[in-house]
């Protein structure tokens, strides 16, 4: 397993940040850039986010402060975290646990999380959340997300 310097992943943020898109398309475009055998430890993330002028403001500042290590091999990434995280996102909360998988994928040309463990969503009950996929309707981009309660699609205007 190759470890990523912060030189090496501020490179990969800047061309992931010259690209245009949504959210969901340049973040699967930054795991995807990555490599497929890579380890980068939680201290190099918030270094290279730092020196490439990413804002992380409130409750992403909470999650990434606590991620120990990220791992990628092939398509599956393992998001390790010093403990189990519960905050509030965009007015709902979340919870990461301190182990969390995903693939990251291409489904219908367009990109997915995919097999989510270790991330749960707060409504009436906690809903894990199984995948994150990006789709369109219509002609208009949505978020399709699936729980363990089912699916909810959410526009994609320009912000989730």
């Amino acid at each position: 397993m190759i470890d990523l310097s912060v030189d090496d992943l501020t490179n990969i943020i800047s061309r992931t940040k010259a690209s245009t898109g949504d959210q969901i398309s340049l973040v699967t475009q930054l795991f995807s850039a990555l490599g497929d055998n890579v380890r980068v430890s939680g201290s190099t993330v918030r270094q290279a986010l730092s020196a490439s002028d990413i804002p992380i403001e409130g409750a992403l500042a909470d999650l990434v402060s606590k991620v120990q290590e990220i791992a990628k091999v092939g398509n599956r990434v393992a998001w390790t975290n010093v403990q189990q995280i519960e905050s509030v996102l965009n007015g709902t909360r979340i919870q990461l646990k301190t182990e969390v998988t995903f693939n990251v994928v291409k489904e219908d040309g367009l990109p997915a999380f995919t097999d989510i463990v270790g991330i749960s969503v707060h409504g009436l009950l906690w809903l894990d959340i199984r995948s994150i996929q990006l789709k369109t309707n219509g002609g208009k981009k949505i978020v399709r997300v699936v729980t363990s309660a089912g699916k909810r699609d959410i526009p994609l205007d320009g912000g989730l």
